[in-house]
């Protein structure tokens, strides 16, 4: 028998508190569990489950990109197609052509 899938709305901040409060609930049942309560590793097991069901649910933050990984995708990306066309330089004032 499958359980019944609930969908809410939630604010970062709720997500902030309910992820906090399952945090704390989590080290009250480790010690427990490490005391010996086979019931306290159960609930423990379950309760990381929902947590990370919960993390992978949280919206994630917009990542700002810093020049570092704006170089990097510029210069470093393995998927850009090498250019076949031939270019002219300019060396010491003499133009020469060479390959690219």
């Amino acid at each position: 028998m499958s359980a019944i899938t609930l969908s809410l709305e939630l604010t970062e901040t709720d997500f902030a508190m309910i992820e906090s409060a399952l945090e704390t609930q989590e080290k009250i049942l480790a010690v427990q569990a490490r005391a010996g309560g086979e019931t306290a590793n159960d609930r423990l097991s379950a309760l990381r489950s929902v947590m990370r069901r919960l993390r992978r649910q949280r919206p994630q933050a917009a990542v700002s990109h810093g020049w570092g990984s704006i170089a990097r995708g510029l210069f470093c990306n393995k998927n850009a197609a090498p250019t076949t066309e031939r270019r002219t330089d300019v060396a010491g004032g003499m133009g020469y052509s060479s390959p690219s």
